[in-house]
């Protein structure tokens, strides 16, 4: 109970200094509780955090190479902190460095992003609550991640004070590194939120459970499994939520290929728009389109070349 109570009393006092700075707290929370939880059953007698616990964790949860090395991060930042209180837990240090892969994304056809949406939007959830049902929750959600590039754990952290209903301004606050950015919904979308405010009234988060927190990015993935084996999806690793925002980005290219607009000049505000740190990373989209529309003249590939070369960007930045 004392190491239970200290790491999760720790965790919460991190949580709510982050939030109290505008940093987003999302991805902690779903990763690293359930490593504390981990810890607590298995080994109560314990004082500290332990690498043999780390070592144990990692072994005892598949990550791919990518989440490891999201995970090892949170978790140093969180033992960090433990270690600013005062206290000697394990911190990992460069052995458990995971070098990132990028992921070849999941590229949607019409008939599966068309099915995708009809199994979210007539979607039936459980919950103990009346109000902020799954059901609710899902198309907005989802519609966030293709129809305005978000990544997924971008709308848990909307407050319901970042949308402005009136013009269709997100602010999506300290994302990744810590970036602020406003973006401007489509009309369509902005009918939708104004339908889906109208049904979940007066709250702090935009998505927001009966308990009065948000929703959290794990719920998300949680649900995602069970979306796309029912609308007929295979799923082998992917699709991801992630692949959602891929195909906003690799989807507005194709349009804007379609009629007849200079991409290179378009590329810097779809960038912007996405919340990409570096253009090499929306390039990367150009890559993944189908070879007779990469060879538009709507796209310089010597110009491209020698801005993005031959590397390949981290993944979902």
């Amino acid at each position: 109970m004392i190491l239970e109570n200290r790491l999760n009393k720790a965790f919460d006092e991190m949580m709510r200094y982050r939030e109290s700075i505008d940093y987003a707290t999302a991805t902690y929370k779903s990763s690293v509780p359930p490593f504390i939880n981990f810890c607590v059953n298995n080994y109560p007698e314990s004082d500290y955090i332990t690498s043999v616990m780390v070592d144990e964790w990692l072994a005892y949860y598949q990550y791919s190479n990518n989440s490891r090395a999201a995970f090892i991060s949170l978790l140093r930042e969180y033992t960090k902190y433990l270690h600013f209180l005062g206290y000697e837990d394990f911190i990992p240090d460069d052995d458990y460095i995971v070098k990132r892969t990028a992921f070849n994304p999941y590229l949607f056809t019409d008939d599966e992003l068309s099915s995708l949406f009809f199994t979210i939007d007539s979607y039936t959830g459980r919950t103990c609550g009346k109000r902020y049902l799954p059901e609710v929750v899902l198309p907005v959600y989802t519609r966030f991640l293709y129809c305005c590039g978000l990544r997924p754990q971008e709308p848990p952290a909307i407050r319901a004070e970042d949308i402005d209903l009136n013009t269709g301004d997100i602010y999506i606050r300290q994302s990744k590194r810590h970036k602020d950015r406003h973006i401007i919904m489509s009309e369509d979308m902005l009918k939708l939120c104004r339908l889906y405010d109208s049904v979940t009234g007066t709250r702090q988060w935009f998505f927001q459970k009966w308990d009065g927190t948000q929703y959290e990015t794990s719920w998300y993935h949680q649900v995602w499994r069970n979306l796309t084996s029912k609308s007929g999806i295979p799923w082998k690793g992917t699709p991801r939520p992630y692949d959602l925002r891929h195909a906003f980005a690799s989807r507005n290219l194709i349009r804007w290929i379609d009629s007849g607009r200079d991409v290179m000049e378009l590329l810097p505000y779809l960038s912007a728009y996405m919340g990409h740190s570096e253009l090499s990373s929306t390039l990367y989209y150009v890559h993944l389109l189908p070879e007779k529309l990469r060879k538009s003249k709507g796209i310089d590939w010597g110009l491209l070349s020698s801005i993005y070369g031959k590397e390949v960007p981290e993944d979902e930045d």
